[in-house]
Formats: C-alpha cells, structure tokens, sequence
C-alpha cells in the first residue's frame, strides 16, 4: 500500500474530534506561504503558457491573412491555343505536391537565405537572385530537387527551362516561392510584351501577374543568353575556381511533363490598360519597352 492509500485511510479514520485537533496543530505559518506560493506559480505557469500559444495561434492567423508563406511550389507553364483566333491562353499547373522551404533546406542558413532573397524580390525582377557560392547551392538543391522528381515520368522528354521565383510579396495573393518552368520557344513569345497584352488570356483574371512575371523572366533570360555569347572574364573561369561569381539564374532542364492540359474554366481577356496603369505607379512601366 503507498503512501497516498495510507494517508487516505487515516484521515477517513479520524473522528471530528480528532480531525479538528490535528488542523489546529498545524503550523500554519508554513503551510499557507508553502501553499499559496505553489499555487501562484501554477497561476502564473498557466497563463504564460496560454499567452504564447495564444501569440503563436494569432501570429498564425496574421500569416493567413496576408498571404505569407514557407510553401515552395514547383509549377509547369505552358501555352494552348485557341481555335479560330490567333490567341492563346496560359495554363499552369503543380508538378509535384507543394513542400516548404524547411523541408526543402536541411540547413538553417539556407533556409534563411531562400527567405530573404524571396523577399527582396519586386515585379520587376521576381527571379531570386542566387548570385555567388551561397546563390548557386540554394538554386542547385531546388534544380535537383524537380529533376529527381521528374526523372521516371512516362511522357516524352524535352527541353524546359527552370528558374526559382517570387512574385512581388506586396501585391499577389499568396507569398511563396514558385519554381518555372516553361519551354524555351515559349518563353521566348513573353520576351515581346506587346505579344503578351494582344494574346495571351488567362484562366483567372488574377492571373495577369504571372504573365508580368514571365514576361520579366524571358527578358532575364535573353540577357543571361547574350552574356553566355560573349562571356566577361569572371565568366571564363570554372565554377570552383571563380566561386559563382556569375553563373545563370534560368536553367536548362531536360524532363518528361503532360502538356495537353486545356483550359479548366473559360478563358478571360485582361484589361491590360487599366494594370497597366496600376504596375506603373508600382514603378515598372512595361508600355515604355
């Protein structure tokens, strides 16, 4: 029998009598101060708990609101046509189940650094900028990362380009990091952007951003090819040797992906005048190109 049996049995043996001498022997100088000082710190125990799981839930919900995110997507784009008309309309679809930055980044400094980069980007420039040693392996392990994903699909094998993204946090409505890839024949149309205003229509109206963004990403591109003609003198050396100092943001990326995805809804046409005005107050005047 414990002791808590014991006592249990004792304290139901004492008579009234008994009871009331054993209370009134007590020192209760000791006990209160023993008892109220337990119980304040319970008290206070309790209510720290419930106030940082009470920030935490409230630093969550701040989160949702705004749209901010860890989750990195890895996004298929490509072009439909449509029948009769010389327009086209974008499609984009997830590749894969979307992961996070953590599980994505083993190591802590990466993870930090994807963040930052992320949140430094604008519409104008909504590929990361992974320049040096530190850029180069956080855009590698993304790179691998779709490869090996992509590496035993059925379909036929092309050429895609990859780049990792992040479409201007103060204006879209989820804030991620989206991976592109697209075609090069494809990329190459967004490069004109008076192409993607006449041509182009979208599945949502809200989708207009990813146009800019692609259309900011073909011009990156034209200009990393340009540079790969003529490659200055940093550009000479091996990747080791000059540690990425320069080295391209948009990948070439041989992988088998469905492309005969149609349309999920009816297309709609995008009031570009009226954007067009908007992203111009935001600093990127696209009718001035």
């Amino acid at each position: 029998m414990n002791f808590y049996d014991e006592f249990i049995r004792w304290i139901t043996s004492l008579d009234a009598q008994q009871a009331a001498g054993w209370l009134k022997n007590l020192e209760w100088q000791r006990v209160v101060p023993e008892i109220t000082g337990k119980f304040i710190g319970f008290l206070l125990g309790f209510s720290a708990s419930w106030l940082l799981l009470f920030r935490r839930h409230l630093r969550a919900l701040d989160r949702l609101k705004r749209g901010d995110s860890d989750d990195v997507l890895f996004q298929a784009h490509f072009l439909a046509s449509m029948p009769g008309t010389d327009k086209c309309v974008l499609l984009f679809r997830n590749l894969m189940p979307s992961t996070t930055v953590n599980e994505l980044y083993d190591n802590p400094a990466a993870r930090k650094i994807v963040r930052q980069m992320a949140e430094d980007t604008t519409l104008k420039t909504p590929v990361l900028r992974t320049e040096g040693l530190l850029g180069f392996e956080v855009l590698n392990d993304a790179f691998n990362h779709i490869a090996g994903h992509l590496a035993t699909t059925p379909f036929a094998r092309d050429t895609w380009l990859f780049a990792m993204t992040c479409e201007d946090r103060k204006v879209v409505r989820r804030k991620c990091v989206r991976c592109f890839l697209i075609r090069p024949a494809e990329l190459e149309f967004f490069a004109d952007w008076s192409w993607c205003r006449d041509s182009v229509l979208c599945e949502q109206p809200w989708h207009w951003y990813r146009i800019v963004a692609l259309h900011q990403m073909a011009l990156q591109w034209k200009q990393e090819e340009a540079e790969a003609k003529n490659p200055g003198a940093k550009a000479q050396g091996m990747p080791l040797v000059d540690k990425h100092t320069a080295h391209r943001r948009i990948l070439p990326l041989s992988v088998g992906i469905y492309t005969q995805e149609r349309p999920a809804r009816a297309p709609v046409t995008i009031p570009w005048q009226a954007q067009e005005w908007e992203l111009k107050k935001m600093g990127l005047d696209l009718s001035a190109a």
